[in-house]
Protein backbone atom coordinates (compact mmCIF):
# COMPACT_ATOMS: atom_id res chain seq x y z
CA UNK A 1 0.00 0.00 0.00
CA UNK A 2 2.74 2.65 0.83
CA UNK A 3 4.33 2.13 -2.43
CA UNK A 4 1.30 2.33 -4.32
CA UNK A 5 0.76 5.49 -2.23
CA UNK A 6 4.41 6.84 -2.79
CA UNK A 7 3.60 6.14 -7.12
CA UNK A 8 0.46 8.16 -6.69
CA UNK A 9 1.88 11.01 -4.97
CA UNK A 10 4.71 11.18 -7.15
CA UNK A 11 2.14 11.30 -10.47
CA UNK A 12 0.42 14.24 -9.09
CA UNK A 13 3.77 16.20 -8.18
CA UNK A 14 4.79 15.27 -11.71
CA UNK A 15 1.58 17.11 -13.01
CA UNK A 16 1.57 19.89 -10.66
CA UNK A 17 5.24 20.47 -11.99
CA UNK A 18 4.50 20.03 -15.53
CA UNK A 19 1.24 22.26 -15.24
CA UNK A 20 3.05 25.07 -13.83
CA UNK A 21 5.81 25.04 -16.28
CA UNK A 22 3.06 24.31 -19.53
CA UNK A 23 2.58 28.36 -20.42
CA UNK A 24 6.97 28.59 -20.30
CA UNK A 25 8.24 25.12 -21.11
CA UNK A 26 9.60 26.89 -24.87
CA UNK A 27 11.75 29.48 -22.67
CA UNK A 28 14.09 26.41 -21.67
CA UNK A 29 15.40 25.94 -25.05
CA UNK A 30 17.67 28.73 -26.32
CA UNK A 31 15.06 28.33 -30.02
CA UNK A 32 12.22 26.02 -29.66
CA UNK A 33 11.30 25.40 -33.08
CA UNK A 34 14.33 25.19 -34.22
CA UNK A 35 14.78 22.54 -31.23
CA UNK A 36 12.16 20.81 -32.56
CA UNK A 37 12.84 20.67 -36.02
CA UNK A 38 16.33 19.14 -35.35
CA UNK A 39 14.84 16.73 -32.83
CA UNK A 40 12.04 15.70 -35.34
CA UNK A 41 14.48 15.12 -38.00
CA UNK A 42 16.37 12.82 -35.47
CA UNK A 43 13.70 10.39 -34.15
CA UNK A 44 12.42 10.08 -38.03
CA UNK A 45 15.81 8.85 -38.96
CA UNK A 46 14.87 5.70 -36.41
CA UNK A 47 11.30 5.33 -37.05
CA UNK A 48 9.47 3.52 -39.42
CA UNK A 49 7.99 5.29 -42.19
CA UNK A 50 4.94 7.49 -42.08
CA UNK A 51 2.90 4.92 -44.01
CA UNK A 52 3.60 2.15 -41.49
CA UNK A 53 1.28 3.48 -38.98
CA UNK A 54 0.66 5.78 -36.16
CA UNK A 55 3.13 7.24 -33.51
CA UNK A 56 2.39 7.56 -29.78
CA UNK A 57 4.12 10.04 -27.94
CA UNK A 58 3.63 9.37 -24.48
CA UNK A 59 4.93 12.17 -21.98
CA UNK A 60 4.19 14.31 -25.41
CA UNK A 61 4.73 17.61 -23.07
CA UNK A 62 3.64 21.21 -25.36
CA UNK A 63 4.28 18.89 -28.32
CA UNK A 64 8.37 19.25 -28.37
CA UNK A 65 8.42 15.73 -30.81
CA UNK A 66 5.09 15.26 -31.52
CA UNK A 67 5.09 18.50 -33.72
CA UNK A 68 8.04 18.16 -35.82
CA UNK A 69 6.82 14.73 -36.42
CA UNK A 70 3.57 15.31 -37.54
CA UNK A 71 5.26 17.98 -39.85
CA UNK A 72 6.85 15.72 -41.38
CA UNK A 73 4.00 13.77 -42.45
CA UNK A 74 3.63 10.93 -39.42
CA UNK A 75 0.46 10.84 -37.86
CA UNK A 76 0.85 11.10 -34.41
CA UNK A 77 -0.95 10.90 -31.03
CA UNK A 78 0.26 12.49 -28.00
CA UNK A 79 -0.76 11.60 -24.07
CA UNK A 80 0.76 13.24 -20.79
CA UNK A 81 -0.54 13.14 -17.10
CA UNK A 82 -0.54 17.04 -17.45
CA UNK A 83 -3.40 18.91 -18.32
CA UNK A 84 -2.08 22.24 -18.83
CA UNK A 85 1.00 20.74 -21.05
CA UNK A 86 -2.04 18.85 -23.36
CA UNK A 87 -3.78 22.05 -23.95
CA UNK A 88 -0.59 24.13 -24.74
CA UNK A 89 0.20 21.12 -27.15
CA UNK A 90 -3.46 21.64 -28.81
CA UNK A 91 -2.67 25.24 -29.38
CA UNK A 92 0.50 25.18 -30.46
CA UNK A 93 -0.63 22.24 -33.13
CA UNK A 94 -3.29 24.36 -34.23
CA UNK A 95 -1.35 27.45 -34.76
CA UNK A 96 0.83 25.00 -36.86
CA UNK A 97 -1.97 23.88 -38.89
CA UNK A 98 -0.86 20.28 -37.80
CA UNK A 99 -3.00 17.61 -37.02
CA UNK A 100 -2.57 15.48 -33.89
CA UNK A 101 -4.33 14.13 -31.26
CA UNK A 102 -3.58 14.98 -27.96
CA UNK A 103 -5.06 13.60 -24.22
CA UNK A 104 -4.17 13.26 -20.62
CA UNK A 105 -2.86 9.77 -19.87
CA UNK A 106 -0.71 8.05 -17.15
CA UNK A 107 2.49 6.20 -18.94
CA UNK A 108 1.94 3.26 -17.05
CA UNK A 109 -1.26 2.46 -17.95
CA UNK A 110 -2.38 4.17 -21.18
CA UNK A 111 -5.28 3.61 -20.79
CA UNK A 112 -6.83 5.97 -23.24
CA UNK A 113 -4.40 4.36 -26.20
CA UNK A 114 -5.20 0.89 -27.75
CA UNK A 115 -3.47 -2.25 -28.13
CA UNK A 116 -1.73 -3.00 -30.77
CA UNK A 117 -2.65 -0.13 -32.76
CA UNK A 118 0.81 2.24 -33.52
CA UNK A 119 3.95 1.48 -35.45
CA UNK A 120 5.97 3.04 -33.06
CA UNK A 121 5.49 4.47 -28.82
CA UNK A 122 8.33 7.38 -28.13
CA UNK A 123 8.82 8.59 -24.94
CA UNK A 124 11.42 11.38 -25.24
CA UNK A 125 13.74 13.79 -22.99
CA UNK A 126 13.68 11.85 -19.54
CA UNK A 127 10.21 11.07 -18.99
CA UNK A 128 10.87 7.56 -17.45
CA UNK A 129 12.78 8.82 -14.02
CA UNK A 130 9.78 10.51 -13.03
CA UNK A 131 8.69 7.33 -11.96
CA UNK A 132 9.09 6.22 -8.51
CA UNK A 133 10.27 2.82 -8.54
CA UNK A 134 11.58 0.26 -11.03
CA UNK A 135 8.15 -1.72 -10.75
CA UNK A 136 6.54 1.87 -12.21
CA UNK A 137 8.77 1.83 -14.86
CA UNK A 138 8.42 -1.87 -15.73
CA UNK A 139 4.44 -1.18 -15.78
CA UNK A 140 5.06 1.95 -18.37
CA UNK A 141 7.48 0.15 -20.27
CA UNK A 142 4.54 -3.24 -20.61
CA UNK A 143 2.16 -0.52 -21.60
CA UNK A 144 4.12 0.92 -24.34
CA UNK A 145 5.14 -2.62 -25.48
CA UNK A 146 1.41 -3.80 -25.65
CA UNK A 147 0.21 -0.74 -28.10
CA UNK A 148 2.93 -1.74 -30.83
CA UNK A 149 1.93 -3.18 -33.60
CA UNK A 150 4.13 -6.55 -34.52
CA UNK A 151 7.67 -5.39 -35.66
CA UNK A 152 6.55 -2.17 -33.67
CA UNK A 153 9.67 0.00 -32.23
CA UNK A 154 10.19 1.53 -28.62
CA UNK A 155 12.21 4.80 -28.76
CA UNK A 156 13.27 6.05 -25.17
CA UNK A 157 15.69 9.31 -24.40
CA UNK A 158 16.82 9.53 -20.95
CA UNK A 159 20.12 11.36 -19.26
CA UNK A 160 23.34 10.13 -18.81
CA UNK A 161 23.54 9.34 -15.57
CA UNK A 162 26.07 7.06 -15.00
CA UNK A 163 28.52 9.62 -14.44
CA UNK A 164 26.13 11.64 -12.60
CA UNK A 165 25.48 9.64 -9.92
CA UNK A 166 28.86 9.20 -9.15
CA UNK A 167 29.28 13.11 -8.60
CA UNK A 168 25.56 14.07 -7.49
CA UNK A 169 26.18 17.39 -9.01
CA UNK A 170 24.14 20.01 -6.86
CA UNK A 171 23.63 22.31 -10.50
CA UNK A 172 23.44 22.10 -13.83
CA UNK A 173 25.73 25.29 -15.46
CA UNK A 174 23.79 28.60 -16.70
CA UNK A 175 22.68 28.60 -20.18
CA UNK A 176 22.29 32.39 -21.37
CA UNK A 177 20.18 33.28 -24.00
CA UNK A 178 18.91 35.88 -26.61
CA UNK A 179 15.62 37.21 -26.24
CA UNK A 180 14.84 40.00 -29.11
CA UNK A 181 18.29 42.27 -27.44
CA UNK A 182 17.46 40.84 -24.02
CA UNK A 183 18.86 38.62 -21.90
CA UNK A 184 17.58 34.96 -20.66
CA UNK A 185 18.58 32.46 -18.30
CA UNK A 186 17.91 29.07 -17.87
CA UNK A 187 19.31 26.89 -14.69
CA UNK A 188 18.58 23.87 -12.77
CA UNK A 189 19.42 23.43 -8.70
CA UNK A 190 19.41 19.44 -8.17
CA UNK A 191 18.51 18.72 -4.16
CA UNK A 192 19.68 15.22 -3.81
CA UNK A 193 17.07 13.70 -0.72
CA UNK A 194 19.55 10.00 -1.09
CA UNK A 195 21.52 8.12 -3.45
CA UNK A 196 19.21 7.93 -6.47
CA UNK A 197 16.38 11.03 -5.50
CA UNK A 198 16.66 14.59 -6.21
CA UNK A 199 14.31 17.86 -6.22
CA UNK A 200 15.18 20.21 -9.82
CA UNK A 201 13.84 23.47 -9.34
CA UNK A 202 14.21 24.80 -12.38
CA UNK A 203 14.61 28.87 -13.03
CA UNK A 204 13.79 30.78 -15.89
CA UNK A 205 15.13 34.26 -15.15
CA UNK A 206 14.36 36.48 -18.01
CA UNK A 207 14.95 40.69 -18.74
CA UNK A 208 12.08 42.24 -19.20
CA UNK A 209 10.60 46.27 -19.58
CA UNK A 210 9.72 45.86 -15.93
CA UNK A 211 12.91 44.78 -14.98
CA UNK A 212 14.30 40.92 -14.55
CA UNK A 213 11.77 38.52 -13.55
CA UNK A 214 12.21 34.94 -12.12
CA UNK A 215 10.08 31.67 -12.55
CA UNK A 216 10.68 29.00 -10.25
CA UNK A 217 9.39 24.70 -10.83
CA UNK A 218 9.99 22.35 -8.60
CA UNK A 219 10.19 18.47 -9.43
CA UNK A 220 11.20 15.36 -8.53
CA UNK A 221 13.12 12.68 -10.48
CA UNK A 222 15.07 9.43 -9.49
CA UNK A 223 18.13 8.74 -11.35
CA UNK A 224 17.98 5.50 -13.13
CA UNK A 225 21.06 4.72 -16.11
CA UNK A 226 19.53 4.24 -19.68
CA UNK A 227 21.47 0.81 -18.83
CA UNK A 228 19.05 0.06 -16.26
CA UNK A 229 16.18 1.04 -18.28
CA UNK A 230 17.43 -1.10 -21.33
CA UNK A 231 17.26 -3.79 -18.54
CA UNK A 232 14.04 -3.05 -17.27
CA UNK A 233 12.63 -3.15 -21.05
CA UNK A 234 13.93 -6.41 -21.41
CA UNK A 235 12.21 -7.67 -18.14
CA UNK A 236 9.11 -6.10 -19.48
CA UNK A 237 9.22 -8.42 -22.77
CA UNK A 238 10.71 -6.07 -25.32
CA UNK A 239 13.41 -7.67 -27.68
CA UNK A 240 16.28 -5.99 -29.82
CA UNK A 241 17.34 -3.89 -27.13
CA UNK A 242 20.15 -1.24 -27.50
CA UNK A 243 21.51 2.20 -26.24
CA UNK A 244 22.51 4.25 -28.91
CA UNK A 245 25.23 7.31 -27.53
CA UNK A 246 24.79 11.29 -28.51
CA UNK A 247 27.88 10.68 -30.66
CA UNK A 248 26.40 8.14 -32.90
CA UNK A 249 22.87 9.71 -33.02
CA UNK A 250 23.93 13.58 -33.02
CA UNK A 251 20.69 13.75 -30.44
CA UNK A 252 21.44 15.94 -26.57
CA UNK A 253 20.76 12.29 -24.44
CA UNK A 254 21.71 8.32 -24.81
CA UNK A 255 18.43 7.04 -26.63
CA UNK A 256 17.21 3.55 -25.98
CA UNK A 257 15.88 1.22 -28.65
CA UNK A 258 13.69 -1.60 -28.00
CA UNK A 259 11.00 -3.61 -30.86
CA UNK A 260 8.24 -6.48 -30.12
CA UNK A 261 8.54 -10.03 -32.30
Amino acid sequence: MESSHNAERQRAENAEFYDALAEHYHLIFEDWDASMRRQGQIIAGLLPRPACGPILDVACGIGTQSLPLAALGYSVEGSDVSVAQIARAERECVARRLRCTFRVDDMRTLATAPTSSYAAVIAIDNALPHLESDDDIVAALSAMRSRLLPHGKLILSVRDYESLLKHRPSSMPPQFYSDDGRRRIVFQVWDWTDDRRYRVHLYVTRDTSQGWITHHFEGSYRAVTPEEIAHLAKHAGLREVSVLNPQGTGFYQPIILAAVE
